[in-house]
């Protein structure tokens, strides 16, 4: 299975959107006051190209990594395998509640 076989677009969408929905409040708020100084409009625009980059970073980032762990689960399946079941039986062993003691055993 490849990094295109597996849909993100989900999180990738929400994602997407809430960066749209920042911008878009931004460029409201810009708009309601007519009286903003061309500073503060450079400011803003300037925050919005870094969340654009940024944004563009983890997209191409989280590909990556889910190309790297995908090439290491098809190269080693076992090792993989293992590896799943003994987190799995870590995360298990920590969430456990404690054994409760009766009122009656000193």
């Amino acid at each position: 299975m490849s990094n295109t076989d597996y849909d993100m677009n989900g999180s990738d969408n929400r994602l997407a959107e809430s960066i749209a929905r920042l911008q878009d409040e931004a460029e409201t708020l810009m708009g309601d006051m007519p009286n903003v100084p061309p500073e503060l409009k450079n400011k803003l625009q300037s925050l919005q190209d870094q969340i654009s980059d940024l944004y563009a970073m983890i997209s191409e980032e989280a590909a990556y990594g889910v190309d790297a762990v995908e090439d290491a689960i098809v190269a080693r399946p076992w090792t993989s395998m293992f590896v799943a079941f003994g987190l799995g039986a870590l995360t298990a062993a920590l969430l456990r509640p404690a054994p409760r003691r009766s009122p009656w055993h000193f």
